[in-house]
Formats: structure tokens, sequence, C-alpha cells
């Protein structure tokens, strides 16, 4: 026992080095600096998808949220690019996992009640084709004019940021 143990826990070591010096030589986004372009906040790491996503579901329910509902994206895109004859696949595999947080939501709507539509919020966690095991969490960039929704977002950064440190 103290043998397997002592395996296990080099093991881990193990994987816990070789894990840091792959994220410092791949140069991947820290938690705290998304890669921001014209409409979302994208946030990388390294690993299995399917990992990644439980862990990106726990974060969502131990924030107190509750998941309504996944869309399968990657699988809707390769379905419907066979009817519509598009070669190639964008996404190795890809979901959006659709959540709300209800004090927030309640705040949002009272101070613009057009701000619905925000609600529930995503988050898309996909991999690429070319990269399977780069894992992309990504946010929408928060809308301006509507400081209510900054609370909102600093919720979907918490949420990665928690998904992240898994």
């Amino acid at each position: 026992e103290a043998i397997t143990m002592r395996l296990f826990l080099t093991w881990a070591t193990v994987r816990i080095i070789v894990l840091s010096l792959t994220l410092s030589a791949c140069a991947i986004d820290k938690p705290s600096q998304p890669l921001i372009n014209q409409a979302s906040w994208t946030y990388s790491i390294e690993g299995d998808f399917d990992e990644v996503r439980d862990d990106l579901v726990m974060a969502i329910e131990s924030q107190g949220a509750v998941v309504s509902y996944i869309a399968h994206s990657s699988n809707m895109l390769n379905r419907t690019a066979i009817t519509l004859e598009i070669e190639g696949k964008v996404y190795h595999k890809a979901e959006i996992i659709l959540f709300c947080k209800a004090e927030i939501s309640h705040k949002m709507v009272q101070a613009d009640p057009h701000s619905l539509v925000l609600c529930p919020y995503p988050i898309a966690i996909y991999s690429l084709t070319k990269s399977p095991n780069l894992i992309h969490l990504t946010i929408r960039k928060p809308p301006s004019g509507l400081p209510e929704y900054m609370a909102v977002q600093q919720f979907l950064v918490n949420v990665i940021n928690e998904t992240l440190e898994f």
C-alpha cells in the first residue's frame, strides 16, 4: 500500500509539473486575461473536453445557478454540414451551456426590461478540430450601456475561473 501511494503521489506530482510546463510553453491565456474580440471573451486550457465540461457544470452549480439547457453545437453543425454539402469540421467538440442566476437577472431586468434577451447566460465550451486538447470557454463581451450586466459578467468570469482551477 505504501509503495502504491508513493507511486500515485509521484505520478500526480509529475502530472502537475508537466501541466504547468505545458501551460507556460503554450502561452495559454490565464483566467484573468481572456482573449477579447468584438463579440466575446475566450479563456483556454489544455485538457480533456469532457472533463473540462464536467468541471464547468460543477462550477455553475457551486455558484448557485441551475443549468437549463445544453446545446450540442458540434453535433448540429456536423449533421447539417452533410445536408448543406459543407466540407471540413471546425470543431472537434462544441457545446453551449445555458443557465441563470435569479438574483442577478432580477436586478438586470428591473433596470431594463428589454434586457431579458441576455438571460439565460451562455458559456460556449469547444475544442477545434486542429487542436482537440485545447479547450476554449467563451462568454459574450459585455454590452455597453447596461451597467447591471457587469454583475452577470463578473458571475460568468467567476464560473470560468473556478472551472479552470479544477
